[in-house]
């Protein structure tokens, strides 16, 4: 699914953003807006919302429709409207403001391609790990032994009457404010004194290491490594969320997850987020990688997205071989060369896939003939032997010549 789609899912959401990108995608630029969602399993999501008078006025509308239809358009941004399946009319959602709406859908969390370690794993109020961190670490420092002493201790050092810190500040004010009345004479005491640092600024040089064989911290690892990282983040952010929603799922919107990440990687981040969905959870991704396209699945499902004349784009369901074939060849490149025929070496496994190959690139591609193909001859030893010794001559064939000044 491409980025629009993103960020028209995160705007149903939310109500908040820059709905003239999603408007410059449409037809015209002064059409109206509308983003429609489609829940199911309604009926199992009401008996968990706890407020039992926004239950019951979802219950009025939706009666017993284990489906639910909701609406945000661009003309009354800040409303959601609710379909009634009784009477076929839109009516504005029952639950008042968007916060306790909220608590009857999914949760959803967006991991754009923009966003960065810092803007999830640096300790802020705003982010996943501040969020965690906040509550839990000041509920056990609270009753931590050595945190009180801590604070009595350090009441002594800067507050108390006894002490020469404070004793010093006490000076250096009076001497301040002796200058200050020269200015205004109707000020009468300047106190300068060292408060108590609050439990967030302690964490302000919060950090994290990562060891992967080398110990740095995670802003000095890959961008591979800073993408996972984040994402492991999120996730256990979506567990203790969770957790304070009674059990409610998420619907999860990754953009570009191939982002930074080697094949192998790619394909332990998409099993890791098939172990996520094997639960109530959804995860939607947005991706130009064949990588993750290539294995089948019973729980995935492939769409491709198309953008056509005046703005508009179509979605089509990927269910055929034939078709998520088609889309991996466009993905690679869509030139049999690119796909069949690298620049460099092709190492086979006997003479006779070599000789083969030798004539079909002969035949159908003379422009490619220096491609060199390496017959291993059914031994996994040879092709082992082949391989390294290929690596080695590509690697010295690319170091930079020696220079030497005169």
């Amino acid at each position: 699914m491409e980025r629009q789609t993103f960020d028209a899912i995160q705007w149903f959401y939310t109500g908040t953003g820059d709905i003239g990108t999603l408007k410059n995608s449409a037809a015209g630029a002064d059409d109206e807006i509308t983003v429609e969602l489609e829940f199911s399993g309604v009926q199992v999501g009401l008996e968990q919302i706890t407020n039992a008078e926004n239950q019951a006025k979802l219950r009025n509308v939706l009666g017993e429709s284990d489906t639910m239809r909701v609406r945000r358009s661009s003309s009354r941004f800040k409303d959601r409207f609710l379909y009634n399946p009784t009477t076929m009319e839109w009516k504005k959602q029952p639950c008042g403001a968007d916060g306790p709406f909220n608590n009857c859908i999914p949760r959803f969390e967006f991991v754009e391609a923009t966003k960065n370690l810092k803007d999830v794993g640096n300790y802020k109020s705003t982010t996943p790990i501040g969020k965690m961190l906040g509550g839990v670490l000041a509920e056990i420092l609270e009753a931590e032994e050595e945190y009180v002493k801590f604070r009595e201790q350090f009441e002594k050092l800067f507050s108390s009457e006894t002490s020469s810190i404070k004793q010093k500040l006490k000076d250096i004010s009076g001497q301040v404010c002796v200058h200050l009345k020269k200015q205004f004479p109707d000020c009468s005491e300047v106190e300068f004194m060292v408060q108590e640092p609050a439990f967030e600024d302690l964490l302000k040089n919060f950090r994290t290491e990562v060891d992967d064989g080398v110990t740095t911290t995670a802003e000095e690892k890959g961008d591979g490594m800073q993408r996972a990282l984040m994402l492991a983040i999120i996730k256990t952010y979506a567990d203790q969320r969770r957790d304070d929603a009674l059990g409610r799922s998420f619907i999860f919107f990754i953009d570009e997850a191939e982002l930074h990440l080697h094949p192998t990687a790619q394909r332990q981040l998409k099993q890791a987020l098939l172990e996520l969905a094997d639960g109530h959870d959804q995860v939607f991704i947005n991706t130009h990688s064949s990588v993750l396209l290539a294995d089948n699945h019973n729980q995935q499902s492939l769409f491709r997205v198309v953008k056509e004349a005046q703005g508009k784009t179509q979605v089509d369901k990927i269910d055929s071989q034939l078709k998520k074939h088609e889309v991996i060849f466009e993905l690679l490149g869509g030139s049999p060369a690119d796909i069949l025929l690298p620049a460099n070496f092709l190492i086979v496994e006997g003479r006779s896939e070599g000789e083969f190959l030798r004539r079909v690139i002969a035949r159908l591609y003379p422009d490619n003939v220096e491609i060199r193909i390496l017959p291993a001859n059914g031994d996994d030893e040879r092709q082992r032997q082949i391989v390294t010794a290929v690596e080695d001559l590509l690697a010295t064939s690319c170091k930079a010549p020696d220079t030497t000044s005169v």
